[in-house]
């Protein structure tokens, strides 16, 4: 079991949601949470905390890199970077969307 982090890339904002992947299936584990218009990545917290199977390594590990990619948007926000984002080999396990709007 791993958790994947789903992204939707707006240029105002952030939709951020975790599925549960494993070989053959994927699961919806959280809602999207859209940041920052919400606390998304507290909210991604709670619903994690909530999940007694998950390993609190794999925990940090999604929170962690929730936080980065946050981050990586609010220096970058030009649509533009939705490729930089793209091509970055660190985040090559996020499900990413491009949303043009």
């Amino acid at each position: 079991m791993v958790l994947k982090l789903k992204v939707l890339w707006f240029k105002n904002c952030l939709g951020l949601a975790i599925d549960q992947t494993s070989t053959n299936h994927q699961f919806q584990l959280t809602n999207y949470y859209f940041w920052p218009k919400t606390e998304a990545w507290e909210q991604l917290k709670i619903e994690l905390s909530l999940k007694s199977w998950i390993s609190v390594e794999e925990k940090i590990r999604i929170l962690n890199l929730t936080s980065e990619v946050m981050n990586f948007w609010h220096r970058n926000r030009q649509m533009e970077s939705f490729e930089m984002f793209q091509n970055q080999k660190y985040f090559k396990d996020i499900l990413l969307v491009n949303c043009k709007s």
